[in-house]
């Protein structure tokens, strides 16, 4: 079997790299973290499952709480100002609502420093009765709030707790310091799912809705790249591939050089001109055709490697053998017949022209 070429060989290269990055880059199902849509690990869309599993009705349309919605959760919190007023009117009005973002204004003050990754969450002091089962949680990155103004809280202690519950007017907002406990990849984790359960689907039939805050008309502070799916970037990079590709393809010969004849110097009629003017001037035919044979034998001597000085017999009969031309139109060519006529000259200024096209082309 044929070894492959130099060409397929880059070419094969080049594309295998530049799928890598393309996996690398993730699939369409990924997501921004804490994304409920997204099946990447810092997505949450196990949650979502997990919550639907348990009888209650998911809304993911992007929209703010309403009166049909029993339980809000915030994963991230994107509302502005006006978006945090409305919600607020809607838990005051008796609904539930869940934020797990420390960084959020809905949230209490966050006490002391971040816990480490690896920490794990023990139930500490609880006063949520919808958490008697939760003992620990592998929260991840997460914070605890202070609990000067919580009527009830868990997974902490008298001043501090990861879960932390306070009143609003009719309602109640429940801070969980970090999202990361309801990830993908951690969610099955400790109790962290039945952290999860007790807190958004207290009874089968709870209507749940994830608060994706919508832009106002012009708002937003995301830039044009920002803006930009990537569903789009991926295809932008599936193009780049094909373009690299193709151009490797072009650009190297895949094979051995091919042979291309060559144009045709058509060189007759410039040594007829000059034997012409070679007439012209000395009015003697042997005298031209010496000099017009003399840069023949020269320009043959070159291209078959033999010496200057060889015999014109020597020098045509090499020519000929190499090059399959007529050896009597050598001869004519190069030999040293003597030219007494302008009849003799012109013949002799046809062969020479002769060998410029079939032998020195």
């Amino acid at each position: 079997m044929a070894a492959p070429s130099r060409g397929a060989i880059v070419a094969g290269a080049i594309g295998v790299g530049l799928l890598g990055i393309l996996l690398l880059q993730g699939s369409p199902d990924d997501g921004p973290p804490l994304d409920p849509r997204s099946d990447a690990p810092d997505g949450t869309s196990a949650l979502v499952s997990l919550l639907e599993e348990l009888g209650t009705d998911v809304q993911l349309s992007v929209g703010l709480p309403g009166a049909a919605d029993d339980v809000a959760l915030v994963l991230v919190d994107q509302l502005d100002e006006e978006q945090t007023g409305q919600v607020l009117d809607w838990t005051r009005a008796g609904g539930t609502l869940v934020v797990a973002d420390p960084a959020s204004s809905l949230t209490p003050e966050v006490f002391g420093p971040p816990l480490l990754e690896e920490e794990a969450l023990s139930r500490g002091i609880c006063s949520i009765g919808a958490l008697d089962d939760v003992e620990e949680i592998d929260a991840g990155v997460a914070h605890r709030y202070d609990t000067g103004r919580a009527h009830s809280s868990c997974l902490g202690s008298r001043d501090f707790a990861f879960v932390v519950a306070q009143a609003e007017g009719a309602g109640d907002i429940v801070a969980i310091g970090g999202a990361h406990f309801a990830t993908n990849e951690r969610l099955g984790h400790d109790d962290n799912a039945v952290l999860a359960a007790a807190l958004l689907a207290p009874r089968p039939g709870t209507a749940v809705r994830f608060v994706d805050a919508p832009l106002p008309a012009g708002g937003g502070d995301k830039s044009l790249g920002e803006l930009i799916s990537d569903g789009v970037r991926r295809g932008g990079l599936q193009l780049a591939i094909a373009f690299l590709l193709f151009a490797a393809w072009r650009a190297v010969r895949l094979g051995r050089p091919v042979p291309e004849t060559q144009p045709v110097e058509i060189a007759g009629s410039e040594l007829v001109s000059a034997a012409g003017r070679l007439l012209e001037r000395g009015r003697s035919a042997g005298g031209s055709a010496d000099v017009l044979r003399t840069r023949l034998r020269r320009s043959l001597a070159v291209r078959f490697g033999v010496p200057p000085a060889a015999p014109p017999s020597t020098l045509a009969e090499v020519v000929a053998e190499r090059s399959g031309a007529d050896r009597s139109l050598i001869d004519t060519a190069i030999g040293d017949q003597p030219v007494t006529s302008d009849d003799e000259l012109v013949a002799v200024a046809d062969a020479i022209a002769t060998v410029h096209q079939e032998v020195l082309r």
